[in-house]
């Protein structure tokens, strides 16, 4: 009875052993997997981030979903690429020479399902301008991601700032007070010159007219 006892023992222990081995390993299995799709999704957001300061979208095409929308600072929608792009590349023809967009801060982010993600943050657009100055706009972004073929896509993007603190409408306001002082300018020196011609030409004389 006492090695029947002792064997009973051993078994019961053993047993135990290997429970609290697969409860620890469970988790750390889990976390190793999550970890592999946050890499994941960290590559789509860094391919995402390179296509828009180097203003090259090829790259970010495959990873975004085939239904995607992306809502930009200032309320525009867009589903395409090449809508997108156009739109992207006129930001740059009137003030503006460059923009750069850097992550700020952490990602909030929330696993919806095994192939959904909700992510958000905060990001620092720096605009340069071709007057050679610069300014930095705060923005916030929320995106939601899918997994499709293995591969994390981008079905939403969209970015909010502060339209009280935008760098480019005080650029634009700027531009157009140096305009209205530039016509002012150039209508006083236009009303000199006509003046000083005027004052310069010899009165004719007006021939008297016989009743």
């Amino acid at each position: 009875m006492t090695q029947q006892k002792w064997l009973t023992k051993c078994t019961q222990l053993l047993c135990s052993i290997l429970l609290v081995l697969g409860i620890w390993c469970l988790p750390q299995a889990a976390l190793a997997d999550n970890q592999q799709e946050i890499n994941s999704i960290l590559q789509t957001r860094e391919i995402a981030l390179e296509a828009i300061n180097n203003r090259d979208f090829s790259k970010v095409q495959p990873y975004l979903h085939p239904s995607f929308t992306i809502t930009t600072v200032d309320n525009q929608v867009f589903h395409k690429v090449p809508e997108f792009e156009k739109y992207w590349n006129q930001q740059f023809s009137s003030t503006i020479q460059n923009i750069k967009m850097n992550l700020t801060g952490d990602t909030v982010r929330t696993f919806l399902s095994p192939e959904i993600v909700v992510s958000s943050g905060e990001a620092l657009a720096t605009f340069a301008f071709k007057d050679g100055k610069a300014a930095d706009m705060g923005m916030r972004w929320t995106a939601v991601l899918q997994k499709l073929q293995d591969k994390w896509t981008i079905q939403s993007l969209h970015f909010s700032s502060n339209l009280l603190n935008n760098p480019v409408l005080n650029a634009a306001q700027g531009l157009g007070r140096t305009i209205a002082i530039a016509a002012g300018v150039g209508g006083f020196l236009v009303g000199v010159v006509t003046m000083l011609v005027l004052r310069r030409q010899p009165m004719k004389e007006i021939p008297a007219q016989n009743n």
